[in-house]
């Protein structure tokens, strides 16, 4: 995970009793952590590997391992463990620590730690649509012409009203 601010890389977080699924803005990853389970042991490694998560206090402790090919960080991962640690602070911080292991590569465990803080927003699909910032103007394109179409009906309907009361006609009454 990287810290919220960067391009595309807002973060919602579910909770459900079985699992923890992590939706991430960039290319609209979805990222299932399985609670109380136990990692794979048939070969498969599955895109964002196979995460495994248990609850120690208030904190979520999440292993990752199984990461696949394609998705090596700095080379490692046939043998990488990834542990991460997401810890609610305050209403609205999360700290987020990480440690990555891989000892045929590193000499010993490293890491780091990262506090997000919530955004305004919602999380967009990740889509071409001019980056989100002609969406605004594109709503408010539509938003007035459609107050442009309910002006003409009701101008339509003034009209028709006056000719109605012009030539002696009751107008009609809705019950």
């Amino acid at each position: 995970m990287f810290p919220n601010g960067f391009y595309n890389n807002n973060y919602q977080i579910l909770q459900t009793p079985d699992a923890v699924v992590i939706q991430v803005e960039m290319v609209h990853d979805i990222r299932i952590i399985r609670l109380n389970g136990t990692h794979r042991t048939d070969g498969v490694r599955p895109w964002m590997g196979d995460s495994i998560g248990h609850w120690d206090g208030p904190t979520l402790v999440v292993e990752t391992t199984n990461i696949p090919q394609r998705q090596a960080y700095r080379g490692s991962w046939e043998h990488l463990t990834v542990t991460e640690r997401f810890t609610r602070v305050a209403k609205d911080r999360l700290l987020y620590q990480f440690t990555i292991d891989d000892p045929s590569l590193y000499d010993k465990p490293w890491g780091g730690e990262y506090e997000f803080a919530p955004l305004n927003g919602i999380i967009y699909e990740y889509a071409c649509h001019e980056g989100n910032y002609a969406l605004p103007g594109i709503l408010a394109g539509a938003r007035s012409d459609e107050e442009a179409a309910d002006a003409a009906k009701a101008q339509a309907a003034a009209a028709k009203a006056a000719a109605e009361s012009a030539a002696g006609l009751k107008p009609k009454v809705k019950s």
